[in-house]
């Protein structure tokens, strides 16, 4: 008998349809797992950011909109970072001391102005720090939605018209046309780009707006001065993103990549050359940048380019993008990066859904190489060095059970209560909710503030942004006790409410307190295992093990044969028992034979996170294959 241990955890198959499992390629498929240090784990939670606009209720107190942006604003004078947020109609500021973000008025020429109007989804906001001539810190934003280029008056908290001179009166048309709006807009080279301008009604979809040099006299804000002009890269293909990529500007164009160097001719700022491309993006803002590499989505594949060549990265999921991404929604699809955790993130509108905005998330780690989907509801990415920290004072088990005890706490204590340098990743949503990521905390978690005793339990909430048809787990509730420890289906929701299929008529009545978060459905499935089909042998399993941890509840097994959709084995209980260890081994009798098998793990839970490190499977050659 022979054993293979699995450990180095990768997901994806391999194109040439590899039909054993190795360390590189040990998952076919994850949901709500990622791999992180080569441990397959349920996905940590998250938590909301900060109390919204009007104590508590998302951007814009209990008028919600889509969140369409989240930026970090460099402060120059004082260099430091504040967090801006953008919701369809209005921007906010985050306000450290009170935790929460406030909407920014309008003003200047903008003063009766009633707000941003976006009514596509796919409108998403762009924005960059840009000081005007005497260094004072502002935020230029716009966006092809958009009827202006805004920015943001720092020094009297305004929102203003950035090409009206009775705002910016060093702003100077460009001689071909007003600038009515773009898709993007960069701060690079000393100078405000605008990628995929709208000037005088007419868009430009390979050009590029430039100002001229920022100076103590303006021209910076001039369209008009030497070395400021209009460039359009010599294709007709479209450009779908704009990021800067070291000391170059990546554009990423439907059918290809292009690069925007810069150049020593003041007059002529900028040199554009098209990298060699297997294929493009087709969503705008999926473009995301880390270690001098851009990787972005399009309609047949995930790309990755570092200026000097663009390869495919998805090859373990080939066909992810065309067959899993909504092609009419596509333009949603979002994407950020998590430097904590080494992943990149793409929100995205499923293809086998119902839904109109994003409805899922799919993760991309870059140090394990593995690939997962998430069942969260976000728009936007971010990240933010501003926000809630840990004071010594929360450290207590109610933040989290291992620091219960000082010599048990499996945290490192010189990490706990970090200061606001941490970069912390940030999303946002269709209610205008902001979200810290990978949080040890229950997903879209909530207080209860109220119970009915009813055939359809209505329970009052803080404001929340659970929908129909969630699972949800409910706990804590002092009088209304029945109702504790119960999983229950959402049938309806206000901001305020959520109903659940509970009767509760003849429960106790509610006197205070409990919670109800939404279930986490994890699911890892392997590859087809058989370390013997090369040579033409099926593969006899005897038992498998699995290395779990102790304090993460436990898994379900399924185990299924040469490609049947029904296990022969299913709902096998892995439970850890040990109180004295971390981990352990946990073993599952097989005693059968195929041409391969697939091992699929599976948990429900609200707030236990699953960990496993390794699985060691007991095999041996049995008869010829099938086929």
């Amino acid at each position: 008998m022979e054993i293979y241990e699995i450990t180095g955890f990768q997901t994806g198959v391999a194109r040439d349809g590899v039909n054993f499992l190795e360390p590189a390629d040990s998952f076919q498929n994850v949901k709500n797992g990622y791999i992180y240090r080569q441990v397959l784990q349920s996905r940590k939670g998250f938590k909301k950011f900060s109390f919204g606009y009007d104590e508590g209720a998302g951007l814009t107190g209990h008028l919600p909109t889509r969140v369409m942006g989240i930026f970090q604003n460099t402060l120059t004078l004082t260099s430091t970072i504040e967090t801006l947020a953008f919701d369809k109609n209005f921007a906010y500021r985050y306000v450290e001391g009170t935790n929460s973000f406030v909407r920014i008025p309008f003003g200047g020429s903008l003063a009766a102005y009633g707000g941003f109007g976006l009514t596509n989804n796919e409108d998403y906001i762009s924005g960059t720090t840009y000081p005007d001539k005497n260094g004072l810190n502002r935020f230029v934003f716009t966006g092809k939605g958009m009827d202006h280029v805004f920015f943001y008056d720092q020094a009297n908290d305004l929102i203003k018209d950035y090409t009206n001179v009775a705002d910016n009166a060093d702003y100077v048309v460009f001689a071909g046309g007003a600038l009515t709006n773009a898709t993007h807009v960069i701060w690079f080279g000393e100078r405000l780009n605008f990628i995929v301008p709208t000037i005088g009604a007419r868009l430009r979809p390979q050009g590029i707006l430039y100002s001229g040099i920022r100076d103590s006299s303006g021209s910076g804000d001039s369209f008009n001065a030497a070395g400021s002009g209009l460039l359009e890269i010599d294709t007709y293909q479209l450009i779908k993103g704009a990021v800067i990529l070291g000391d170059k500007i990546s554009l990423n164009v439907n059918q290809s990549n292009w690069i925007l160097e810069k150049t020593r001719d003041a007059f002529n700022p900028y040199f554009a050359r098209k990298v060699p491309s297997v294929l493009g993006t087709d969503a705008s803002f999926s473009p995301t940048v880390w270690n001098d590499e851009v990787r972005s989505v399009g309609k047949t594949g995930i790309i990755s380019t570092d200026g000097r060549q663009s390869l495919r990265i998805d090859n373990k999921i080939p066909y992810f993008s065309s067959d899993e991404i909504d092609p009419i929604e596509f333009e949603q699809t979002y994407g950020g990066f998590d430097r904590t955790t080494s992943q990149f993130m793409w929100s995205y509108v499923d293809s086998g859904s119902q839904a109109t905005t994003a409805d899922k998330v799919l993760i991309n780690n870059y140090e394990e190489k593995s690939w997962s989907v998430y069942d969260q509801r976000f728009s936007v990415f971010s990240e933010s060095t501003s926000g809630p920290n840990l004071t010594w004072n929360d450290i207590d088990e109610n933040q989290n059970p291992a620091w219960e005890t000082w010599d048990t706490t499996e945290e490192t204590w010189n990490k706990i209560g970090r200061g606001k340098e941490i970069y912390k990743a940030l999303a946002g949503d269709d209610l205008g909710f902001i979200y810290e990521l990978n949080q040890d905390f229950d997903d879209y978690f909530v207080e209860i503030t109220g119970i009915s005793q009813a055939a359809e339990a209505v329970i009052s909430t803080e404001d929340q942004a659970l929908q129909v048809g969630d699972k949800v787990f409910i706990s804590n509730v002092s009088g209304m006790t029945q109702i504790n420890d119960q999983t229950a289906i959402v049938t309806a929701v206000t901001i305020s409410t959520v109903t659940v299929n509970v009767d509760s008529t003849n429960f106790d009545a509610w006197t205070s307190g409990g919670s109800v978060s939404k279930v986490i459905d994890f699911y890892a499935e392997t590859i087809p295992f058989n370390p013997y089909r090369s040579g033409g042998m099926q593969c006899r399993i005897s038992h498998i093990e699995f290395l779990i941890d102790t304090n993460g509840g436990n898994l379900l097994l399924d185990i299924f044969m040469d490609g049947e959709t029904t296990p022969f084995k299913s709902d096998v209980l892995l439970q850890p028992t040990s109180t004295r260890k971390d981990r352990e081994w946990i073993s599952v009798s097989v005693n059968n034979t195929a041409d391969f098998m697939v091992m699929a793990m599976k948990q429900e839970s609200a707030s236990n996170q699953v960990k496993l490190t390794s699985i060691r499977i007991h095999c041996e050659p049995a008869g010829y294959t099938t086929d």
